[in-house]
């Protein structure tokens, strides 16, 4: 029974020195960001949802599958035309955009006109994050090595060819 006490109050201490641990670090990350600029802070702002996207991946695959439980999505990305060629629909990993066609002429130009895969998996980043940060934000891409933005690469090269090519 005497082992049970203990262990009990083990727990409470610890789980109150990881509670002031946070907020320690949280005050430090606060006075922290008055000196970091604005590139910076996109930065920290694309790690935020990196960590965070990873961290619900863990939270579903630690999950006992369920009856009637949803299964998580894979990391996939499906390109579709529709109406006749007046929008494109973007399924990338959960979220399901609508494109134009000018924006997808866009994103086929980054993908063949980049040197390296890298470049245009980074200026993919940059457009979506100047144009569309709705994508990024609703599929959880939190910068250009994400699996999801590599996908997105391969899909629209799969799916397109520049006319010139």
């Amino acid at each position: 029974m005497k082992a049970k006490k203990t262990a009990k109050k083990t727990a409470g201490k610890t789980a109150k020195r990881t509670g002031d641990h946070r907020a320690k670090l949280e005050k430090e990350l606060r006075s922290a960001i008055e000196e970091i600029d604005e590139k910076g802070l996109l930065f920290l702002l694309r790690q935020a949802q990196v960590l965070i996207h990873n961290a619900r991946l863990e939270s579903i695959a630690g999950q006992p599958e369920r009856e009637g439980a949803a299964v998580p999505v894979p990391e996939s990305v499906t390109i579709e035309d529709a109406r006749e060629g007046k929008a494109i629909f973007l399924t990338i990993g959960r979220a399901r955009k609508v494109l134009t066609p000018e924006e997808m002429k866009r994103l086929v130009r980054i993908c063949y006109g980049a040197e390296t895969k890298s470049e245009a998996l980074r200026q993919l980043f940059t457009v979506l994050v100047k144009e569309r940060k709705d994508i990024l934000t609703d599929a959880m891409i939190g910068g250009p090595d994400s699996p999801l933005l590599r996908e997105l690469f391969a899909a629209v090269r799969a799916s397109y060819r520049l006319e010139d090519r």
